[in-house]
This record gives structure tokens, sequence and C-alpha cells, in this order.
């Protein structure tokens, strides 16, 4: 009988992809991630600084996100349609917001985003939709600095590139969950 898997902590990175905002979200336990940051670096090197699939080939794509299917993590994706009536701003909102509720409902302590260069709005959503308990911080990093948050890149770039990427990632993908403002 195998462990249960308890994600203790959640890394977040954004995509947009045509009409469609995607928000990414790396489960982890804390005590998994001396072992999978080196696995990352790894993953880089030889190749970029970091990872960034805006800026990676197909075939290093391929390779990062059959390694990430084979990592002990597990992943979803929130979605959320952008048009006449919801901008970047309302859609990303609610994106975050799901992802608040989610994580809680998971007990995850500790939630990462990717910093844009204004993280207000962020902290604002998070503090409105978070509950009391379980408890929740949360902190904007910029990627450079963060590698869990490479993989969450990885992870938004494949859900929003359509089921030929993101089969790519196999049971490690535990949802795919479209949100509307």
């Amino acid at each position: 009988m195998s462990r249960r898997f308890r994600p203790t902590d959640a890394y977040v990175d954004e995509s947009i992809r045509g009409r469609r905002y995607v928000m990414g979200c790396v489960l982890v336990e804390a005590r998994n991630l001396a072992t999978l940051r080196p696995a990352i670096d790894a993953l880089a090197s030889g190749v970029a600084p970091r990872i960034h699939f805006n800026n990676d080939t197909d075939r290093q794509k391929r390779r990062v996100l059959d390694a990430v299917a084979g990592m002990p993590i597990q992943v979803f994706a929130t979605l959320c349609t952008k048009g006449h009536s919801t901008n970047e701003f309302q859609a990303r909102a609610s994106c975050v917001g799901e992802i608040v509720r989610q994580v809680q409902s998971r007990g995850v302590a500790k939630l990462v985003l990717e910093s844009r260069q204004d993280d207000r709005d962020d902290e604002r959503v998070i503090m409105r939709t978070r509950q009391r308990e379980p408890s929740l911080v949360f902190e904007h990093r910029i990627a450079r600095h963060e590698r869990m948050l490479w993989i969450a890149d990885a992870v938004t770039w494949a859900v929003g590139s359509g089921p030929q990427w993101s089969d790519r990632l196999g049971d490690v993908l535990i949802d795919v969950i479209e949100v509307h403002p």
C-alpha cells in the first residue's frame, strides 16, 4: 500500500493562450523539495539558465514534461476564457481565487505565485478568498529564484497547448478546472 500524498506547498504560474487564461499549480510535499530542485536544475543545464517554455525547443519541452510526469508531485490548472465581458485581470482573479480554494481544500499551508511587476491584485484576491482554516500563507517570487515555478510554467504551457502536450504529464495532472468570473 502506498503512502498518501499530502501536499504542503503549491507553486503557481500563468500563461495566456489566445483568449484562454491558464494558471498551473504544482503541489508538492516539502520533504521532496531538496531532491526536486537539483533535478530541475539538471533539466535546464546546458539548455538555458532556467526552464521557460516560451523559449524552449519542442525537444526540450518533451524532455521536461516527461521528467515532470515522474516527479513526486501533483498538478492542476485553472482556465478562464477571456471575452467581451471578461478581461485579463478578471480572468486572473477568477483563476487565483479558485487556486486558493483548491489548495486550502487539500490542506496546503504555503502558496507561491510567480511575481509580476505589481502583485497587489493577487494579494487582494487571496485575502478575500482564503478561509481562516486551514492556515495558508502566500508570497510572490521571481521565477529565476524559485525552480518549482519553472515546473509550474511547464505545466501551464502544456495545459494551454492542448492534449498532445498535457497528456505527457500523465497521472501527475489531476485536474483542469474551468472557472468563470
